[in-house]
């Protein structure tokens, strides 16, 4: 039987000598051991599983224990793909998913099985299958859906310890699937996860990966797809390395994309529709833009605006205008295929370097020069606030019109390279929906960790900036966590300024250094 089955896999697979497949069979001849798992409800079952089945680790236990954190089921549907022992498709049926499990390794959907019937639930389906390209539409597993959630734990951990033999059977499994020239694993189950409609309206994604190498890209590569990303759990190793259990969602279900030739003001246009949460107009021609201050934004040819309705809830402007400068320089990030620079502070550091810089509250910077402008503006009607974030970007500056402009300090992403408007239009939506959407199932970033973020994307400016207030130098100490700009002057007296228009009589300038 064991023979059976790895000639199949090895002739679909044809990447294994015979030498190395004898191996693998007296691996599945071995004595299979007892693994013990306490679930997030603190369940402890003791079940027997080959040396040829991934075995549940930790990142076992934070996948488990995310979906518990999503609340009960209520009989909607999950896929898991790559079920392994199967002990998280269970899991998640106890707590009232309708689960299908899935492994291409056989001996995974045996195991799977076994525990099942061991532990007397007869609710969860598991399947033979994956993502693999081989597979047929008559045996592909997303046919078993659409779902509501579809979760993975993405092969990106380090190997297994010593005593957890995995051969060539699982590492088939655990391998990166399809043509590793033009795609990676996790683009690859997006792009079947919408081939086959496998996701419903507003469903959600959630994959388990490493901070580490590959696992530092998957939440850039999908915004680059167009998919919104949240960091909604992790856990630390003792080695310091960091798993992440990262949501991956449609972004703006019930939004609409409206891309109107010129319009006065994409966020007037906005606030006095009516329009679903999460519509987005984006124009190239903006005749009457505004910025902060009653400032104007000078629109050049080569700009893009859009602006996008929002659920303010809770959040303060000040937060809202954060998250929005964090996805501008996210959406630059993915542009440059680059990790992003939300994702940890060795990553925002490197992308620093590019002479990038958010200026407080609401402008960024590149090389000292504006390329793109934040505008957060709120409208009550009767019981109604509608929340709107407006967007301007220097895309390009193809005639010189921003260079030989005196008038303003300004310059345009085309530094950078050559940016599509569509592809910036996609990527920055995805980031405003990763920042700023509030998806039934996942909760916004913590604030604090939002101003945190916010703060060291000024590092470039305010190293090399000071305030002048009613002529009186101030130098930028830190943000509050309201999002307030902690200042200090010569005589070392502290104050406290939530927006520049608190100010009567402030201006930014440029700290010179002396020469020795």
């Amino acid at each position: 039987m064991a023979i059976i089955i790895w000639t199949r896999i090895l002739t679909k697979k044809r990447r294994y000598t015979m030498d190395y497949a004898e191996k693998e069979i007296e691996k599945i001849k071995s004595k299979s051991k007892i693994v013990n798992w306490i679930s997030p409800l603190d369940n402890e079952i003791s079940f027997t599983i080959p040396h040829t089945v991934y075995p549940p680790r930790e990142d076992t236990y934070l996948l488990a224990e995310t979906i518990r954190n999503l609340g009960q089921g209520n009989s909607r549907q999950l896929l898991e793909i790559g079920c392994g022992s199967g002990v998280v498709s269970l899991f998640a049926s106890n707590l009232g998913w309708n689960v299908v499990g899935c492994d291409i390794n056989p001996l995974a959907v045996a195991t799977s099985r076994g525990l099942a019937k061991q532990l007397k639930n007869r609710d969860v389906k598991f399947i033979e299958g994956g993502i693999e390209p081989q597979n047929t539409s008559d045996s592909n597993v997303f046919n078993e859906g659409p779902f509501d959630l579809i979760v993975w734990n993405l092969p990106y951990l380090k190997k297994p310890k010593k005593d957890e033999f995995l051969g060539p059977m699982e590492e088939a499994s655990l391998s990166d699937i399809g043509d590793l020239k033009t795609k990676k694993i996790h683009q690859l189950l997006l792009d079947k996860i919408e081939k086959f409609d496998a996701l419903k309206h507003n469903g959600l994604i959630i994959l388990i990966h490493s901070d580490e190498d590959e696992g530092k890209f998957i939440t850039t590569e999908c915004r680059k797809m167009g998919w919104a990303t949240r960091e909604i759990n992790h856990k630390y190793f003792e080695n310091g390395e960091k798993i992440i259990s990262s949501a991956i969602w449609k972004p703006w279900a019930n939004g609409k994309f409206i891309s109107l030739d010129t319009v006065n003001s994409t966020n007037s246009f906005l606030l006095e529709g009516s329009f679903p949460v999460g519509t987005l107009v984006t124009t190239q021609n903006q005749t009457e833009g505004r910025g902060q201050r009653r400032n104007k934004w000078k629109h050049f040819e080569g700009g893009w605006c859009g602006s996008w309705k929002i659920s303010m809830g809770e959040s303060s402007p000040a937060v809202i205008q954060a998250k929005a400068a964090l996805a501008v320089i996210e959406a630059i990030a993915i542009i440059k295929s680059i990790p992003l620079p939300t994702f940890d502070l060795v990553s925002m550091s490197n992308f620093l370097k590019s002479g990038i810089s958010v200026k407080w509250p609401n402008d960024i910077l590149m090389h000292n020069k504006k390329f793109c402008g934040i505008l957060c503006e709120a409208r009550t009607q009767g019981k109604v606030t509608n929340c709107v974030v407006g967007i301007g970007c220097n895309i390009s500056d193809n005639k010189g019109e921003i260079a030989s402009n005196n008038d303003y300090i300004a310059t345009s992403l085309s530094a950078l390279g050559e940016i599509n408007v569509a592809e910036w239009t996609q990527v920055l939506n995805a980031s405003i929906s990763s920042q700023l959407e509030k998806h039934e199932l996942v909760k916004l970033n913590n604030e604090p960790e939002v101003i945190t973020s916010w703060w060291q994307s000024m590092v470039n400016f305010n190293r090399n900036h000071k305030l002048l207030i009613n002529g009186v130098e101030h130098r930028v100490c830190c943000l509050n966590s309201d999002g307030s700009l902690e200042l200090i002057n010569s005589g070392y007296e502290a104050k406290s300024i939530i927006n520049l228009r608190d100010c009567v009589d402030c201006e930014w300038v440029e700290i010179h250094t002396k020469s020795s």
